[in-house]
């Protein structure tokens, strides 16, 4: 599980879920929406206005143990 405690979000921004792929190169993707589409240039990451959301959802992503695998990030500031 990523988090048990509710957050109090004061910010504007918007939460993203991500998962990492291969921990030596360091190489995370985000979890993104389903489009209905095989484009892989029409990607588009799911997006939270709140971080207890995101954390919730999260929670789905991560596996037993390896929880610091999936982490929520600050969308405004990755792109």
């Amino acid at each position: 599980m990523v988090s048990q405690s509710r957050i109090k979000d004061l910010s504007d921004s918007k939460w993203a879920i991500m998962v990492c792929l291969d921990v030596e190169n360091d190489d995370w993707i985000f979890v993104t929406e389903n489009t209905d589409k095989c484009d892989m240039w029409d990607l588009r990451p799911i997006l939270f206005e709140d971080i207890n959301a995101a954390l919730e959802f999260a929670n789905g992503w991560a596996i037993e143990g390896k929880e610091q695998y999936v982490k929520v990030v600050n969308y405004d500031e990755t792109i």
